[in-house]
C-alpha cells in the first residue's frame, strides 16, 4: 500500500510539521508575554495613530489603525512588539520619567538596553500612582527629571 519514493514526501512533511510546531510554541510564547503586559499594565498609552487614504478618491473616509502602547512590570507592548523584562533572567534596572519622556533600563548582567518612549509627563496625582506601582511591582523607584 505503499507508493514508490514515499521516504522523501515523508521526509518532507515531518520537516515541515516540526517547523510549523516550532512556529506555533514561537507564537504562543509571545501572545502569553503580550497578554501578562496587559494584564498588568502601569502605563497605557497611545502615541500615534496611522491613517491609509486613497489620494484618488477624496470623498473616501479613512482607514485608520492606532498603535497602542502598553507598560507594565513584565515589559512593553508596543503594537505587535513584545520587550520582555522581570522574565526569563532579563530585570529592569531603572526607571527615569522625564517631562517628555520615559526612559527603562532592562537587559542582563552586563548587557544593558535602554528605550526612551516620548510620552507627556502625567499630572502629580497620576504620577504618584505610576511611582507606586513601578516600587510596588518592581522594587524600582523611578527618578523624576526636569
Amino acid at each position: 500500500l505503499q507508493p514508490n519514493n514515499w521516504k522523501p514526501y515523508a521526509a518532507l512533511v515531518l520537516t515541515v510539521g516540526l517547523l510549523a510546531i516550532f512556529l506555533l510554541f514561537t507564537l504562543r510564547k509571545r501572545l502569553t508575554a503580550a497578554r501578562l503586559i496587559v494584564e498588568n499594565q502601569i502605563l497605557h498609552i497611545q502615541p500615534a495613530v496611522q491613517c491609509q487614504r486613497d489620494s484618488m478618491k477624496k470623498s473616501e473616509t479613512e482607514s485608520c489603525e492606532a498603535v497602542d502602547m502598553y507598560v507594565s512590570c513584565f515589559g512593553i507592548l508596543l503594537g505587535t512588539k513584545v520587550i520582555k523584562f522581570n522574565q526569563e533572567g532579563i530585570q529592569l534596572r531603572a526607571v527615569e520619567i522625564g517631562k517628555d519622556y520615559l526612559s527603562l533600563d532592562y537587559g542582563r548582567d552586563r548587557d544593558i538596553y535602554n528605550i526612551r518612549l516620548i510620552h507627556a509627563r502625567p499630572d502629580s496625582t497620576i504620577l504618584e500612582s505610576i511611582i507606586e506601582k513601578f516600587r510596588y511591582e518592581t522594587g524600582i523607584t523611578p527618578t523624576i527629571t526636569n
